[in-house]
């Protein structure tokens, strides 16, 4: 890692290690925030303890780090023209580095204090697109010349359909559990949220002991 300071000069040293630490931050909040929203449906609906869960979303995180590769990464830098990348000095690019991170990081603040679900990915998204259009307007070339068109449209489309094909995928499976896993009437209403199952079958509420009817 000490070789990314070689030849830089002490400003521009201490700028690298600034946005290092920005780095650090966001994948710090990027993993408070998106894990919480890959594991709240199975703890809320019990299906695991919220231990298991956040241990069991922290190592398969890491593991996804780890092994699943850059090309996700790359797809996401290449939103910016291959000649702006080259191009651009080490401040400008620690500048628009530094935009970027902060605008993810406060966004991602800002919808976890609220508790809103919103995608980091998404956020980096958008905040790489917002980089590009301000050096753009900044620069005074042109709009269509700031971003990668091809590339941002293959994103967008899998920004769009990746939620249709999950809504899909995931009410066809509880339709096929309801209709063929078992006919026991427990079984029967895995789509009920505990609360509704709760209510239905008269039981005590753990924390009041009242019946819920």
């Amino acid at each position: 890692m000490l070789h990314l300071f070689a030849g830089l000069d002490l400003h521009t040293g201490l700028l690298l290690l600034l946005a290092l630490a920005f780095v650090l931050f966001y994948e710090a909040i990027n993993g408070f925030h998106d894990t919480a929203n890959a594991v709240a449906t199975v703890i809320y609906t019990r299906a695991m303890r919220s231990q298991l869960a956040v241990v069991m979303a922290a190592v398969f995180n890491f593991l996804g780090v780890l092994l699943g590769g850059l090309s996700v990464a790359y797809a996401i830098v290449h939103m910016l023209p291959t000649d702006l990348l080259l191009n651009m000095g080490s401040s400008h690019g620690l500048a628009m580095v530094f935009s970027m991170l902060l605008a993810a990081i406060i966004w991602n603040l800002g919808t976890w204090y609220f508790g809103l679900p919103a995608s980091s990915s998404h956020t980096l998204i958008g905040a790489i697109i917002g980089i590009g259009l301000t050096n753009a307007l900044m620069t005074g070339t042109s709009v269509v010349d700031a971003l990668n068109i091809p590339k941002v449209l293959s994103i967008f489309g899998s920004l769009i359909v990746s939620p249709i094909v999950g809504l899909v995928f995931a009410g066809g499976l509880i339709f096929l559990l309801r209709r063929y896993w078992s006919g026991t009437k427990k079984r029967a209403r895995i789509h009920l949220t505990p609360a509704e199952r709760e209510k239905k079958d008269g039981k005590k509420s753990r924390r009041s002991g009242r019946v819920l009817r």
